[in-house]
């Protein structure tokens, strides 16, 4: 694979990491954000997460499906010199912890759509587009096995 020679570096000197990789993130991450908004609304609590899931298994099931996102999240948040290098573990394998919370996900809203739904309610079709245009670009992309495989070296130590 060639790199190319004009991508944006970070402070680090690491490729800096694409917004579509934060959208992407927030998309797998819906469940558990939806459960937070949730969360801070508590007299419509219930209202609300019926709303995003009308069924509670479906809900669950979602969470479980976002949590290798989660992790990731984790492991970004440590992808700084001062950060904990035993998260590279994790982090190298981000493109397929990635497509391992994308392809159930992407199946479970598929089926969870109503019949006729590109008839009555096509703005139900807005997440799996989403999702099958995050996954292309996750298979297609250059950049990500670059931004995986990279870490920055730890910060020395003050004496």
């Amino acid at each position: 694979m060639k790199p190319p020679l004009l991508w944006p570096l970070d402070e680090d000197g690491l490729v800096a990491l694409p917004l579509r990789l934060y959208l992407l993130l927030l998309l797998l991450l819906r469940p558990i954000l939806s459960w937070i908004l949730a969360l801070t609304i508590p007299e419509q609590k219930g209202e609300m997460l019926a709303f995003f899931y009308p069924d509670q298994q479906q809900f669950w099931l979602a969470c479980l499906l976002a949590l290798p996102t989660l992790l990731l999240c984790v492991a970004l948040t440590q992808r700084r010199p001062k950060g904990h290098s035993g998260w590279f573990r994790i982090w190298r394998f981000g493109k397929w912890l990635l497509l391992a919370s994308l392809i159930p996900d992407l199946t479970l809203t598929i089926r969870a759509l109503p019949p006729y739904v590109a008839v009555e309610q096509p703005w139900l079709l807005l997440a799996p587009s989403l999702l099958v245009i995050g996954g292309l670009w996750l298979l297609r992309s250059r950049r990500v096995p670059v931004i995986f495989n990279e870490w920055p070296e730890p910060a020395p130590a003050k004496k």
